[in-house]
């Protein structure tokens, strides 16, 4: 496998630059090491990783030298959902081929929502505003070009009419997912900052999806799943739940690299590569040194997100990354500290200030 990986990554269909260990690593929940080692050591044998990660590379099953799970003899009730994973299955698959029509969901989309709901999914896992109508089954095609939030342009694509959509279909999505007790698709790939809001919002007031994410929280298979849960746990609302995501991400090695990666790509307006370093710079022992970070500009995103009243946990990895800049003990930073002290409603956070107007990191304290 590590040497289907790094084909993969190297591959010339993916332009002039490879992608980096970083990147591929964040997707399967591993570390760039981690990763490394993988590609670069003794065959894999666990089949339980082998199959996640084909899954999440979306390598087509006639290319698998092991055969993927069968599904046999399951209760009636468990077929619905059943059905529905192997239709996301399926469909990642076909986009690796960057050919929709080389396969079919395994279950019909009943209805227009269904499929709507399905092409969001697929633009959003290849980040795509559009796809072209060769790549889309007849039988989906003949239901979008009816559907009054899809466009069909002149260059034969289709595409949401808003593309705001994307993130709210998903998110629907997803939570149908959870409360089904299903982990596969947050267990894809880890979810947008506003993909989270929307699922946050539907979590908060079902009981049982809260519970089903704490545990993929504290003990899901894989970094992704856990991210993934926390990020929407964090975004929730409760100060008591703030601070369980805040304290699974500072526990987990994994989970807190890809948390403040994500909130270093987002609030610094940088790429998902130069996020990791500095979220693995902010995580290391070192003195005070992220230049990529030493700017006033950042010093200003990092503190004006200490009071973003929407996710707890990017309030905690801005502190975290604030820690890092050399500004960081001037007095217009340790003012707007202070002032985010005083709307704090989490202990984590408020722990994690105190920190760094002691004058240090709060991952040491």
């Amino acid at each position: 496998m590590g040497r289907v990986i790094r084909a993969w990554r190297t591959h010339p269909y993916h332009g002039r630059r490879s992608i980096s260990q970083d990147r591929v690593a964040s997707w399967m929940g591993l570390t760039q090491a981690q990763l490394s080692r993988i590609e670069n050591g003794p065959a894999i044998a666990h089949l339980n990783r082998l199959t996640q990660w084909a899954e999440v590379l979306r390598v087509p099953a006639d290319r698998l030298w092991f055969a993927l799970p069968a599904v046999t003899e399951r209760p009636a009730e468990e077929e619905d959902k059943v059905k529905r994973r192997n239709l996301i299955a399926v469909a990642g698959v076909t986009l690796a081929t960057g050919v929709f029509g080389e396969a079919t969901p395994a279950t019909p989309l009943s209805n227009d929502g269904e499929v709507v709901e399905w092409f969001a999914w697929h633009l959003w896992q290849h980040r795509a505003e559009e796809i072209h109508s060769s790549q889309i089954p007849d039988h989906v095609r003949r239901r979008l070009d009816r559907n009054p939030h899809i466009n069909r342009t002149a260059e034969d694509t289709f595409r949401l009419t808003d593309p705001a959509l994307v993130d709210v279909l998903v998110a629907h999505r997803v939570f149908g997912d959870i409360t089904r007790g299903g982990g596969h698709l947050l267990a894809t790939a880890q979810t947008s900052h506003a993909t989270d809001l929307t699922i946050s919002a539907l979590t908060a007031d079902d009981e049982s999806a809260r519970r089903t994410l704490v545990a993929w929280m504290r003990h899901g298979p894989t970094a992704v799943l856990r991210v993934n849960s926390a990020g929407i746990l964090a975004k929730v609302g409760s100060p008591e739940v703030g601070d369980a995501a805040i304290s699974t991400i500072r526990a987990d090695d994994d989970v807190r690299h890809l948390y403040l990666t994500a909130v270093a790509c987002r609030v610094l307006d940088t790429s998902w590569d130069e996020a990791a370093h500095v979220a693995a710079l902010a995580a290391g022992s070192g003195s005070r040194a992220a230049t990529s970070l030493a700017s006033s500009w950042a010093t200003e995103r990092l503190t004006a997100e200490l009071t973003n009243p929407r996710d707890a946990a990017a309030r905690w990895c801005s502190a975290v990354l604030l820690a890092t800049l050399p500004s960081v003990q001037t007095d217009t930073t340790r003012q707007a500290v202070m002032n985010a002290v005083s709307r704090e409603a989490c202990r984590e956070n408020l722990r994690a200030y105190a920190a760094i107007l002691a004058g240090t990191r709060p991952l040491n304290i």
